[in-house]
């Protein structure tokens, strides 16, 4: 199997396609990769180098169709710019077939705020990403952004409560029809404990890990390349969604105590978790 993986390239950071590559090889899956940027570290960091290549994807697009190539899956991470996206929303629609599992990771913001790379043309155009999609992995705040909804709202409701609005958001992205809606990161009420909110078809499920209560760099593209990397081998959504759990946490366990959080986690030997 092939995924062609539209994202970006940091030398420090273990993220975006230092992660989607190394997780889809321990799948056993071809990983294409298409840079959008290269960074000498993610941008967590207080200094950096960065090369914009939103330039390359209609040539990729270009190339990639004169070798009539096929994709089992296309995954997108973070986009720099709304045209980086618009690009992306190109490809997507030009090498997605019946058979082709599109994974949309809608990276805009977090903890109720937006992003630098934040701005109404990127959130329109992944959007219509979105409604490309088969598989969606927003947190909280992405959430509310693609249903229109206020960030901050959400971050007012508790328990069975928060839940209850994450299942009604989710059905409006399309979760009780044939997309896959994976919410990372919930905070649970459990000191220590935080969620997925899973639903597929209809059904939805919580999938709990432990926390150390660090939010290290990369662990939502390790969750979205394994989550996609295990549904293409015929895993449910469910089950996709606790393997990739059991591995961030175990390789959090694994992470010495006093590493920086922007260096991301050492899942390295965790690799192994997915081989079988």
């Amino acid at each position: 199997m092939k995924v062609a993986a539209i994202n970006d390239l940091s030398g420090f950071g273990k993220c975006s396609l230092t992660a989607d590559m190394t997780v889809l090889a321990a799948l056993g899956i071809q990983c294409c990769p298409l840079p959008t940027a290269v960074l000498s570290a993610q941008t967590g960091y207080p200094s950096y180098y960065f090369k914009d290549l939103t330039g390359i994807i209609p040539e990729y697009l270009q190339e990639w169709k004169q070798q009539e190539e096929t994709f089992d899956g296309i995954i997108t991470g973070f986009m720099m710019s709304g045209q980086q996206a618009k690009n992306s929303l190109e490809f997507i629609k030009a090498f997605k077939s019946a058979s082709t599992k599109v994974l949309v990771d809608p990276v805009m913001g977090d903890d109720g705020k937006t992003y630098t790379n934040f701005s109404k043309e990127l959130l329109t155009t992944i959007k219509a990403m979105v409604s490309e999609a088969d598989i969606i992995t927003p947190n909280l705040t992405e959430l509310c952004l693609l249903t229109g909804e206020s960030p901050e709202k959400i971050m007012e409701f508790k328990g069975d409560d928060l839940i209850n609005e994450i299942r009604r958001l989710s059905i409006i992205l399309g979760g009780d029809h044939d997309r896959i809606i994976a919410v990372t990161g919930i905070p649970l009420l459990k000191k220590d404990v935080i969620g997925n909110f899973i639903i597929e078809n209809g059904d939805s499920k919580i999938i709990t890990t432990q926390s150390n209560g660090i939010h290290y760099s990369g662990t939502g593209d390790l969750f979205a390349a394994i989550f996609l990397g295990k549904i293409l081998r015929g895993d449910s959504a469910f089950d996709a969604a606790d393997t990739a759990s059991h591995f961030i946490y175990t390789a959090i366990k694994n992470t010495e105590t006093d590493t920086d959080p922007r260096a991301g986690i050492s899942y390295e030997k965790s690799l192994a978790m997915l081989m079988k």
